[in-house]
């Protein structure tokens, strides 16, 4: 079956491929760095077990940031996940195989996932030397690219071509900071991904820094250079606008 993706807030996705599941970025709080924090409705299908949380699940994160983890929401889903895989870099509950290679590179299998974690460096002076990962997640013939909130450049382009070796990104999520200058455009045009995805935004109630506003921006810019850009669905699943049952 075709992977399928469901989108939460923030940069939360849950990917299912017909036998487990992967949440990546999806525990979180982020009210207090103007993102959102996990819904309520969310936090409850999980100490319920419903809808997806129902399924066998692994955790992913890119990095640490309030907006991307809650320790204790993933302290919460281990105790009612026990046989679940976790990975993220300085988290303390890392449990997943992870094989290094020579060219910096993370290689991980989390069930029936292939993934490839880049170390990637965090966007924002602030954040320099602050551990970050961005990813390939390979499911059968399918690939995505996951960003986080990394700082693209030629040399990342390079490595994600080198390491695709000649097949296509099908689907890449990206940022309004990664779509909102040319030297990150340049990235996303060397790795020419089939879609792009834009995601990392808050519920319009909590958008007290106007994402919205730069987003909408961002899009138009990428439009009048030739790159489509799309901007993800909230509480949505990508084929088509399911709302997630259960909700």
């Amino acid at each position: 079956m075709k992977l399928q993706i469901f989108h939460t807030v923030n940069e939360g996705l849950y990917l299912w491929n017909g036998k487990s599941g992967l949440l990546i970025d999806a525990l979180h709080g982020g009210v207090s760095e103007g993102f959102s924090n996990m819904p309520e409705k969310y936090k409850r299908l999980m100490t319920e077990k419903k809808s997806f949380f129902r399924k066998t699940n692994d955790v992913l994160f890119t990095h640490l940031h309030d907006d991307h983890y809650d320790a204790e929401l993933v302290g919460i889903f281990a105790g009612l996940n026990p046989d679940s895989y976790f990975y993220g870099p300085g988290l303390e509950k890392n449990n997943t195989s992870v094989v290094q290679s020579n060219n910096g590179l993370d290689f991980m299998k989390m069930r029936d996932y292939n993934i490839i974690a880049f170390h990637t460096k965090h966007d924002g002076k602030p954040y320099v030397g602050y551990p970050h990962r961005s990813y390939i997640v390979e499911w059968e013939d399918e690939r995505i690219w996951v960003s986080g909130d990394a700082l693209f450049s030629d040399e990342l382009a390079e490595d994600v071509l080198d390491t695709c070796g000649g097949k296509r990104i099908d689907r890449a999520f990206v940022n309004v900071y990664q779509i909102g200058s040319r030297n990150n455009l340049s990235f996303l045009q060397k790795i020419h991904p089939k879609e792009i995805y834009l995601y990392h935004l808050p519920y319009p109630e909590d958008d007290k820094a106007r994402y919205y506003h730069l987003a909408k921006g961002c899009i138009s810019k990428c439009a009048r250079m030739g790159i489509e850009v799309k901007q993800l669905q909230q509480d949505s699943f990508m084929d088509g606008g399911q709302k997630s049952e259960d909700s």
